[in-house]
């Protein structure tokens, strides 16, 4: 390849819309806080009478993350404090691959990730493209779309075979337990 060559592909490439342009940020930003929100509502329910009967304390508290093309930002956490055991519900952002956003749920014998999904999704679905060195795709898997008919809280398995569990009260107490008696 010249010079003029890779002169003109720079040109060419430059003069493109980025994709990063066509995405409100701001918008997605407060979507994946309201989302936050609704997520630490959900969990205070669950747990409003062993709050109400001193048997568990909730804290609110704050932390900032940072994400590429949103910047740095506010987000909430939250602890729950069971005996002498602490939990912490900590966000780590929306700009993830295969979901929308999650949340760690760190405790003393390890930690579960929530994560926001589609409704009707059960697993990470991730569009792969081989692509050889005369730009010819090889394969192409199919991905989940963008933007289902709604998101929801659900929580995801470990690797490998990462699936996704319908968060209830059940499975939420489940995974609660999960990390404070291993």
């Amino acid at each position: 390849m010249t010079k003029q060559q890779f002169d003109t592909f720079v040109e060419t490439k430059a003069r493109e819309p980025k994709e990063s342009d066509s995405i409100d940020w701001e918008a997605r930003k407060l979507e994946w806080l309201d989302a936050l929100a609704r997520f630490y509502r959900e969990v205070e329910l669950w747990l409003k009478d062993y709050v109400a009967a001193d048997k568990i304390q909730m804290k609110s508290g704050e932390l900032l993350l940072h994400e590429e093309y949103i910047g740095t930002y506010p987000a909430q956490t939250r602890v729950i404090i069971i005996g002498a055991d602490r939990v912490v519900l900590k966000p780590i952002g929306t700009l993830l691959i295969g979901t929308r956003g999650r949340v760690d749920m760190e405790g003393p014998k390890g930690s579960v990730k929530f994560i926001l999904t589609g409704k009707h999704s059960n697993g990470i679905d991730i569009s792969l493209s081989v692509v050889d060195r005369k730009g010819v795709r090889a394969r192409k898997e199919k991905a989940q779309p963008e933007a289902p008919e709604e998101w929801v809280w659900k929580i995801a398995t470990p690797p490998p075979k990462i699936r996704f569990i319908e968060l209830n009260a059940e499975a939420f107490f489940d995974a609660l337990m999960e990390v404070v008696n291993g």
